[in-house]
């Protein structure tokens, strides 16, 4: 018994000295970075189509060999369509739908295949599921912030309309404001922020169209003119 109670013990003492060094090294790997942001401008822009483009402009130094990442709610996954990164000699192969290290995100990396740009653009357009109306008025839900694995020393944040509204009110966790600018100094990582934006346009000016099925014909004649025909189905 003494001998059961002797090979126990010495299982506790060797789980009790392995576990701090499993913990402590998870929380580098979530905290490290070779790169850190300076300053972020995150446009929310509404096209007429009702379609969302969101256009984080990023100032970062550092190394970026790792990649970079960034992402908003999860509750915005279902309506990405498409997520693009450039700069102002190229563009960067996009990640999306990865791992953010935390539950609650949608996540893409930038990869910028052996490049270190000091600023460049990340651009994810989003669905025109994020807008509906009520009571004569839109109603917008998009990501108040970008998210980042790292602090941000300054984040800037414009909403674009189709017009100038007659009447908005932005609300989010941390504040509600009648503008459609706002900034924030020391964005903190992992910051998880949904906005809601009621505003006020001219009825008609937002086709919330969808198009569900698009068919292109390319002809080429024996004289070598090209001719395109389009096929539109679209949902009001």
């Amino acid at each position: 018994m003494n001998r059961n109670a002797a090979t126990f013990a010495l299982i506790v003492l060797s789980v009790l000295i392995f576990l701090p060094t499993v913990f402590s090294s998870n929380v580098v790997l979530a905290q490290s970075s070779n790169y850190s942001i300076q300053s972020v401008e995150h446009n929310i822009e509404v096209l007429f189509s009702g379609h969302v483009v969101i256009r984080d402009e990023i100032k970062v130094s550092g190394s970026l060999t790792n990649g970079f990442l960034i992402g908003f709610p999860s509750a915005f996954s279902n309506s990405v369509l498409e997520v693009v990164a450039y700069d102002n000699d190229q563009a960067f192969l996009v990640d999306t739908g990865v791992s953010f290290g935390q539950s609650g995100f949608y996540g893409a990396r930038v990869n910028f295949n052996g490049s270190n740009p000091s600023s460049f653009t990340v651009v994810f357009v989003l669905s025109n599921s994020l807008i509906t109306q009520d009571a004569g008025y839109y109603l917008l839900q998009y990501p108040a912030y970008p998210s980042f694995a790292v602090n941000a020393g300054s984040c800037s944040v414009t909403l674009s309309l189709p017009a100038e509204p007659d009447v908005i009110s932005i609300s989010k966790s941390d504040g509600t404001i009648n503008s459609t600018a706002y900034s924030k100094t020391n964005l903190a990582a992992y910051t998880n922020i949904e906005a809601k934006a009621a505003f006020g346009i001219t009825y008609g000016l937002l086709q919330l169209n969808t198009i569900s099925n698009l068919e292109r014909i390319v002809t080429i004649d024996p004289a070598g003119s090209i001719t395109c025909a389009d096929s539109y189905q679209i949902r009001n």
